[in-house]
């Protein structure tokens, strides 16, 4: 039945409706993300933690006048959300600070996944900020409220450094990235695109008391009795702290997703039969 709805009400009409859903329901449950952003004269003098992606990654040529589109989207994502101040307890929303991402307001077609296939779309490639919000907010140990990931595997890795399956899907409203401040000081959130890369950091007015290490774990590509070709590993967080205290790890994610490209058939394992 839900194959039949989704053949017969156009993608335009679904995403409404549950825009309008998530509207109500943020509503009954009083979720009010912040929008708070810090004055020039502010000073959060510690930087926590920084990371960067490529702006431009290896796609089929067909797609890359779209890839060097997002760079737009991206810079108005960035000019929504940077100098965001995150004080404890409050929560950091995408789709509330990104807003919708029409053509009016100067967003550009973009790569963007519609039903299982990449288009263009207005606000395309937003995903690659969400992405690096997700992962530094995975560095402070911030209370992740909402996160989706894709379940496919659509390009080849083209300088990763982040391991498979910790990205952060955003469509507004209703697929967001949430998270909230859940240490005992303010944040502030600086992003920017700087040529050729997607920046950003969170600083704050001390230090804090550990460290996070993200790790990737048995990483295998495999083919199913289908022939499909699927990627999946195991991730986790590990601890270090600054008072003596023993590291430990906290187990994170199990990912799964079925590859949408060509790979050597030397790295694919024999997936094993219980």
């Amino acid at each position: 039945m839900r194959k039949v709805v989704r053949n017969l009400v156009p993608h335009s009409l679904r995403a409404e409706l549950r825009r309008g859903l998530r509207r109500i329901q943020d509503t009954q449950r009083r979720i009010r993300p912040t929008r708070r952003f810090a004055s020039r004269s502010d000073v959060y003098p510690i930087r926590l933690f920084e990371h960067s992606s490529r702006l431009l990654k290896a796609v089929p040529d067909h797609l890359m006048p779209l890839q060097r589109n997002k760079v737009r989207n991206l810079e108005l994502g960035c000019a929504s959300m940077d100098r965001l101040l995150l004080a404890p307890g409050e929560v950091f929303s995408f789709c509330a600070l990104v807003g919708r991402t029409s053509p009016r307001r100067g967003f550009v077609d973009g790569l963007e996944m519609h039903d299982g296939k990449m288009v263009g779309a207005p606000g395309g490639g937003l995903c690659q900020l969400a992405n690096l919000l997700f992962w530094m907010a995975l560095h402070l140990d911030l209370e992740i409220l909402e996160r989706h990931r894709h379940g496919l595997d659509l390009f080849p890795d083209d300088g990763r450094t982040v391991p498979f399956g910790m990205g952060a899907t955003v469509f507004y409203n209703y697929r967001d990235l949430r998270f909230r401040n859940s240490l005992s000081q303010p944040l502030l959130l600086r992003v920017r695109v700087d040529p050729p890369r997607l920046w950003g950091a969170f600083y704050s007015n001390r230090r804090l008391p550990f460290q996070v290490e993200v790790v990737e774990q048995m990483h295998r590509f495999y083919r199913d009795d289908q022939g499909a070709v699927w990627r999946e590993n195991s991730v986790a967080k590990r601890f270090t702290y600054s008072d003596g205290r023993a590291a430990r790890i906290e187990q994170l994610a199990q990912n799964q997703g079925r590859v949408c490209y060509e790979i050597d058939e030397g790295k694919i394992e024999t997936r094993d039969v219980a």
